[in-house]
């Protein structure tokens, strides 16, 4: 299996994440708003489907053809976090998404670079997969 940051759009989204406070504040930011999203699409359902469930999907196939079977411990984050959000209402949704973006700005201001999805909104779905390639790439060389 390789690399998931050689991914080519996972290895562009990483040319705008080097300093070390930045990746913090990602590491800390994405997760909260991946969450922040999923609690407010459950809100949004026809019978037992809620629009959660269907992104989430959606974005698994996404992540299965961009980055394979690499992609695994990425949608399987997405059906935990779905799982959480299951217990929080709403408003931990708007906390949680006002931290997680704060954070996001915070990073690059240190970074000194624009985000990435200014440039290439892709990046907006690769973010999360590129988290989890990042910290899974750090436990192996550990």
């Amino acid at each position: 299996m390789r690399d998931l940051l050689d991914v080519p759009l996972l290895a562009e989204y990483g040319t705008y994440h080097r300093d070390k406070r930045n990746l913090l504040c990602h590491e800390l930011g994405i997760p909260l708003i991946v969450l922040s999203i999923i609690i407010a699409l459950r809100l949004l359902h026809a019978g037992p489907i809620d629009l959660a469930m269907v992104t989430i999907a959606a974005v698994s196939v996404y992540y299965l053809k961009l980055a394979g079977p690499g992609s695994l411990v990425a949608i399987a984050s997405l059906v935990i976090f779905y799982g959480i959000a299951t217990f929080l209402a709403w408003p931990v949704a708007i906390g949680a998404f006002v931290i997680g973006w704060t954070l996001q700005f915070v990073g690059h201001a240190y970074e000194g670079k624009k985000p990435a999805f200014l440039t290439n909104l892709q990046h907006l779905l690769v973010g999360p997969l590129w988290i989890v390639a990042l910290l899974t790439s750090r436990r192996t060389a550990a």
